[in-house]
């Protein structure tokens, strides 16, 4: 009788209590949006000591800390599995900081740049969210995307192995 409530405790100890800590350079974290639809989600990248995101705040690329995107809201976990060269993902990202990014809501995206119209250049705004973000960090280095319908939740469920 002690093993089965024992194990009917830990059917319903939150997921967060379980759930992983990023261990390497290019893991995906995930946790609940906190507002509807729950299941849409938020997801960051691990740069090794702070969590790389997209935010809807005037600084739209930051680097916070594995304890604040945990405790924002339900925490999934982190997970891994695709791609090589993981810092250079976190690079590229991060760079993205020096184009001006604007969040969007939209599951399209733009790479920030510049662009040599006629022999002038101009800057290309580059246009996120957390999803696309996350997705454009690994096709810089793997030259595809991770996935064809964009949103955190499937962003996240892409990789295959959880920590």
């Amino acid at each position: 009788m002690k093993f089965k409530s024992s194990i009917f405790l830990l059917s319903v100890v939150s997921t967060s209590v379980l759930a992983s800590n990023p261990v390497m350079v290019g893991d995906v974290l995930g946790r609940d949006l906190g507002m509807f639809p729950a299941s849409a989600g938020h997801v960051g990248i691990w740069d090794g000591s702070r969590v790389l995101e997209v935010l809807n705040k005037p600084t739209v690329i930051q680097k916070n800390s594995l304890s604040s995107f945990k405790n924002a809201t339900e925490y999934w976990g982190a997970r891994h599995g695709i791609g090589y060269n993981h810092h250079l993902m976190v690079t590229n990202g991060w760079d993205q900081r020096n184009y001006q990014p604007q969040y969007t809501i939209g599951a399209s995206y733009t790479v920030g740049g510049w662009k040599n119209e006629n022999g002038r250049y101009t800057l290309v705004r580059g246009k996120f969210r957390c999803d696309t973000f996350v997705n454009y960090t690994y096709k810089s280095v793997l030259n595809r995307n991770l996935i064809t319908w964009f949103t955190p939740n499937n962003l996240y469920n892409s990789f295959p192995s959880q920590r």
